[in-house]
């Protein structure tokens, strides 16, 4: 009670007065947010920072390019295109903000992913040059401040810390060359992980060529997609439909989701072909009497005797192509091909089926633009059964837009790679429709969503369907030009499996959160954020009801042009675990920091950056973590002796 009275005071006593919004911060926010996910390192925001630091030219980018953008939909980047190729080019977000077709909102989120630039420069700068040779270099140390009790039983043979290094080295966006190496916590090589690759553009006949390590994207992600994929979120419309950009280059911090080998893409007219083929180990557990695979092991640690067996323990060979038809502008039609073989088999309560070592997938995608009307899918078959999804986008005019998109993901579908949209986002056991809304007036902007969903099959061991329903809605508005309001709003009742009556059975419970937030400016160079977040869950046969809040106050300080400085003090009260609330944080460049916050407690950071005149960015966090009425934080070989849970973060970017 002493922390909530004490959060109510410390929310209520703020004042300020406004200027500038501080928006591409609450930008990257609103995208990943919804990862839901207590992770160091994600791949979505490692595309994020890569188009941040690589902005694509407006004025030579294909259909394609803007695609890949987060936010700007198939109709917005084919608007765009029609008005560049009208008016010869364009060379301010004025322009871009005077097509007919783009909401202003939009353009102000997709500004930081591009880049403004006369036709003249872009001509030149195409060239290769020693001119246009970038190299940059990233060092990172995390150490957790309190001994974990892995640790103090010596279970890890490895340091406390872990250790991130990255080199990067492009030519005039012509070629480049990465190579990652990484170590966990615990771990006792310092090159536990390693990733590596060369990628060229247009060489020869192919227009890409990638060399060691990348992902595969097609379609709507049924068949193949990376590791990262967008989904359900505030942004009711940017990211239903998927883009694929066939082969990408790959350079994060996932151990097993990528592949290993090489790919291109070969165009002829509106025709185009991408073969890939990869070959690599992959962590995976291995029953002992069967000799076959129980499980791919995804969370990359090799520290206990145990992990370090799972590694490498299983190799998987994949050959594919795929081929996609341009016409009618800018619609298309593609298909997909490909073979996955591993040297064991998995066993059936894994795959769902007999156990097999060889899987292979046919899949066809089509994209199709009416006017106003966007229409877009796919249809995967795996030798057993058809998967597929089909959406449609409707743009009535410039501030009003309607997503709709179907799936139906059959239980006995399998796809090791695939990432769909959807609520698992595995295009495996699942149906569901989903129907978004974007309304943009003077008023503010009012994006909201309505999905419907049903698994077939809740698991392997209760053999009967479950449904649930999803509903959001999301406000943002400009006070004045200096403040931003947003408001959120989400209701989700889902099916869960008890025993009632000593039979087992379903029961509805239902989670509301409510958000209301402000950001503005105290003063020319400070930025303010404040938050308030309730959250309540309905009772079930067997769970009580639960209920929890918490409230923030972030500070972004900017005292001079090249130092920024932020702070953050988050009160929070969950009655459980169940209750738990998901904060994002500002963190490192290329740290996702979503932690659950339950129990009673508080949570603060500070976050300092400075880049200095010879391209040098030093950077530091300190979070800590403390629930006054705790004895023991975490659990198993995690857990930490007290109630303060702190951890310290270093990181150094050279850019040359």
């Amino acid at each position: 009670m002493k922390l909530i009275f004490t959060a109510l005071i410390f929310f209520s006593l703020l004042t300020f007065a406004f200027a500038q919004t501080d928006s591409t911060d609450s930008m990257i926010e609103e995208l990943l947010e919804d990862s839901s996910q207590d992770l160091e390192e994600a791949q979505n925001l490692d595309l994020l920072e890569y188009l941040m630091k690589n902005p694509i030219r407006i004025n030579s980018a294909s259909i394609n390019d803007l695609e890949s953008i987060p936010y700007l939909t198939h109709a917005s980047a084919a608007a765009i295109i029609r008005y560049r190729n009208l008016r010869g080019g364009i060379y301010s977000a004025d322009e871009l903000k005077s097509i007919e077709s783009v909401s202003g909102k939009v353009i102000e989120k997709i500004l930081p992913f591009i880049f403004f630039e006369k036709e003249e420069k872009i001509l030149v700068t195409n060239h290769l040059s020693i001119d246009n040779i970038k190299f940059s270099y990233r060092f990172r140390v995390m150490n957790d401040l309190q001994e974990r009790k892995a640790f103090e039983e010596n279970k890890y043979p490895g340091s406390p810390q872990k250790y991130y290094n990255r080199f990067l080295f492009g030519i005039s966006n012509k070629i480049g060359a990465g190579v990652l190496i990484e170590k966990d916590a615990g771990e006792k090589s310092l090159s536990d992980f390693y990733a590596f690759h060369l990628n060229i553009k247009e060489i020869g006949f192919a227009e890409n060529f990638i060399a060691g390590d990348f992902v595969y994207e097609f379609g709507q992600g049924l068949a193949m997609w990376g590791p990262y994929s967008f989904s359900k979120g505030s942004d009711a419309i940017g990211t239903v439909t998927k883009n694929g950009r066939h082969s990408v280059p790959y350079l994060s911090a996932d151990e097993n989701q990528f592949f290993r080998g090489s790919a291109v893409k070969i165009n002829f007219n509106n025709l185009s072909f991408s073969p890939f083929y990869s070959y690599r180990f992959l962590d995976a557990s291995i029953d002992t009497n069967t000799n076959m695979i129980n499980s791919l092991s995804l969370d990359g640690y090799h520290r206990t005797n145990s992990e370090i067996l799972k590694k490498d323990a299983v190799t998987e060979k994949v050959f594919g192509i795929s081929a996609q038809y341009f016409f009618s502008g800018d619609s298309k039609i593609g298909l997909l091909y490909y073979n996955s073989r591993f040297n064991k088999k998995f066993e059936e309560t894994y795959i769902g089926g007999k156990p097999v070592s060889n899987f292979e997938l046919l899949s066809a995608a089509y994209s199709v633009s009416f006017n106003k009307l966007f229409l877009s899918g796919e249809f995967s078959y795996d030798k057993k059964s058809v998967s597929s999804i089909n959406n449609a986008e409707f743009f009535i005019e410039k501030n009003l837009s309607f997503a709709f998109s179907f799936r139906n993901f059959p239980r006995n579908y399998f796809s090791l790679h695939g990432r769909s949209f959807g609520e698992k986002g595995t295009a495996q056991n699942e149906t569901g429709f989903y129907a978004g809304c974007r309304f943009a007036t003077e008023y503010g902007t009012i994006n909201v969503y309505y999905d419907q969903f049903k698994f077939p099959v809740t698991s392997d061991s209760y053999l009967f369907p479950t449904k649930g329903r999803e509903f959001l809605f999301y406000y943002t508005y400009k006070i004045f030009r200096e403040a931003e309001l947003r408001i959120r709003y989400k209701n989700k009742k889902k099916e869960l499996v008890e025993t009632i009556n000593s039979e087992l059975g379903t029961a509805n419970r239902t989670s509301q959160n409510f958000r209301a937030e402000i950001s503005y400016k105290a003063d020319k160079n400070i930025n303010m954020k404040s938050r308030i977040e309730y959250v309540t869950l309905t009772p079930t046969p067997n769970l009580h009801a639960e209920n929890g809040y918490l409230i923030f106050q972030e500070i972004k300080y900017t005292p001079a042009a090249k130092l920024n400085i932020y702070a953050r003090l988050t009160f929070f009260s969950t009655d459980s675990y169940n209750s738990r609330l998901y904060v994002f944080e500002n963190d490192l460049t290329g740290v996702m920091s979503n932690p659950a916050l339950y129990g009673e407690g508080l949570r603060w950071y500070l976050l300092a950056s400075y880049e200095t005149k010879i391209g040098m960015k030093i950077s530091f966090k300190y979070s800590e973590l403390y629930k006054p009425d705790e004895i023991t934080l975490g659990s198993g070989d995690s857990e930490i002796d007290g109630n303060v849970d702190n951890k310290i973060s270093l990181q150094l970017d050279f850019n040359f």
